[in-house]
């Protein structure tokens, strides 16, 4: 309401202005025992590393099925569909809620500008099988294969 940043100081110089955007995302999957996949979703996480100078202001677009919705548009790609939206605290609420555009003055060096979750159905990129086979009371052996 004040304007004031408390996660950025005033007088940050850098000699050079960077800023690196990383997506992680992590799979959970719930598989049944004939290998169907039941239930998946993807954690994700927007990591920023920011060194720029002064108190910039940035914006960051997603492709938004509720900005699209809102907007009456119609896109031919992959909308998404995003649950458990969580933003740092420098992000602009009000401006999220009304353009759907992540706005916001970024802390300097590393953090999480948002995490999400995604409900949707996935094919895993790598299948695991497991087969145990008991020999004796001292001896297991594991067949663990990999397919891609």
């Amino acid at each position: 309401m004040t304007g004031i940043t408390t996660w950025r100081p005033d007088g940050i110089k850098h000699t050079k202005n960077e800023i690196f955007l990383d997506v992680v995302e992590k799979l959970n999957l719930l598989v049944s025992a004939n290998g169907n996949v039941i239930r998946s979703e993807i954690l994700g996480a927007i990591k920023m590393r920011c060194f720029l100078s002064g108190m910039p202001e940035c914006k960051l677009g997603l492709n938004d099925k509720a900005l699209f919705d809102m907007t009456g548009r119609s896109s031919k790609g992959k909308l998404i569909e995003m649950e458990d939206i969580k933003f740092h605290q420098c992000v602009r609420l009000n401006k999220f809620e009304n353009e759907r555009n992540i706005t916001f003055i970024p802390p300097d060096g590393e953090f999480d500008l948002m995490t999400y979750r995604l409900d949707t159905q996935v094919k895993p990129l790598i299948w695991v099988e497991v087969t145990v086979e008991n020999f004796t009371r001292s001896k297991i052996e594991y067949l663990v294969k990999a397919k891609t």
